[in-house]
């Protein structure tokens, strides 16, 4: 027997047979401990598990969470996604400390909680709901007032919220949520009067997506934009222009809305402005510069553009007039004179 251990043959049979000893003393029960693989989080004082292992640590939050302990619980999950950010528990941990942060209003902890779920852990919850849930956050850190005291009511900040609707278009760029995210982004940048910014989201709500909730108060939006651009530049006509035409769309994707007929009305007054300024602008030529050839085509000009306005029968007159006094030398009328 001695002869046969010393043997190749008999090293190779005991060390099978211990092997398969230790395979047997540890039985299939014994589950390979879980190894963090990513980098070390550094040292954190007032952060850390109460537990050796992710497993036992989600047990331990869940615990705390069924006892009410709410704080507690949320302050634990944290530690759990912050120690083992890789393990099968991290993103229940992570879903339940942003959800206590949204419980006590804690607008953009929350949102940028939730966030990291969507960063992080993609597959691994419910998409929908967390998308929803970051556009209602959005919404409320838009409306919500700082520097309330007694009777004071405090002053909000809208244009805080425009990075988080951003992140929310990035997370799901054709949801219906992205629609309602630019048609945010619209209304904020108009509250702090940023209205060329307001009018690109607006523009974009309304052309991405058409058919969407928010494709009527985009239009409604984009063209109010227009119009107070317009009424900040009385002598910029191509900002009044550029908002008879912002009517027109409206008017056009919208008649019968409630707001049409408020659209109209100030169509009517942008039309009115802009013949005025083309009138004037003509008299100015006749009256001050005295220059009759460069009058007469103003005045031309202004009835082609303006052949209802009220002035139009001043400026008729004073075409007729011009004429005679310019006779030969009087530019020629354009072809729709003819």
């Amino acid at each position: 027997m001695s002869k046969f251990i010393a043997s190749a043959a008999g090293r190779r049979f005991l060390f099978l047979l211990c092997l398969g000893g230790s395979l047997a003393a540890a039985g299939p029960a014994a589950a390979r401990p879980y190894v963090e693989t990513a980098p070390e989080r550094g040292f954190h004082l007032f952060t850390r598990p109460r537990k050796k292992d992710p497993a036992a640590q989600w047990e331990w939050v869940q615990s705390l969470d069924r006892a009410g302990k709410a704080r507690a619980a949320a302050r634990q999950a944290y530690a759990l996604r912050l120690f083992w950010p890789q393990a099968p528990e991290a993103p229940g941990a992570q879903l339940l400390y942003a959800r206590h942060l949204d419980r006590r209003r804690r607008f953009q902890e929350a949102f940028d909680a939730y966030q990291h779920l969507v960063d992080t852990y993609p597959g691994r919850f419910e998409f929908n709901e967390i998308i929803a849930r970051q556009m209602d956050l959005a919404k409320a850190i838009m409306e919500h007032r700082k520097g309330k005291f007694l009777f004071i009511p405090g002053f909000s900040a809208p244009e805080r919220a425009i990075p988080y609707l951003e992140k929310i278009v990035r997370n799901a760029p054709e949801s219906p949520l992205a629609a309602e995210a630019y048609f945010r982004i619209g209304q904020a940048q108009e509250r702090v009067y940023a209205y060329p910014e307001a009018i690109d989201a607006y523009f974009t709500a309304l052309n991405r997506f058409p058919d969407s909730d928010v494709a009527e108060p985009s239009a409604l939006g984009q063209a109010r934009c227009h119009i107070r651009i317009a009424r900040d530049s009385p002598e910029d006509n191509r900002a009044v222009e550029t908002a008879i035409a912002a009517c027109d769309l409206y008017l056009q994707r919208h008649p019968d809305s409630a707001s049409a007929d408020d659209i109209r009305a100030t169509r009517r007054e942008l039309l009115a402005r802009q013949a005025r300024t083309a009138f004037d602008r003509a008299r100015y030529y006749d009256r001050i510069l005295r220059r009759p050839a460069a009058a007469l085509i103003e005045y031309r000009a202004f009835l082609a553009a303006h052949p209802d306005a009220d002035q139009a029968a001043d400026a008729r007159r004073r075409v007729q007039e011009l004429s005679r006094q310019l006779g030969p030398d009087a530019p020629p009328p354009p072809d729709s004179e003819n």
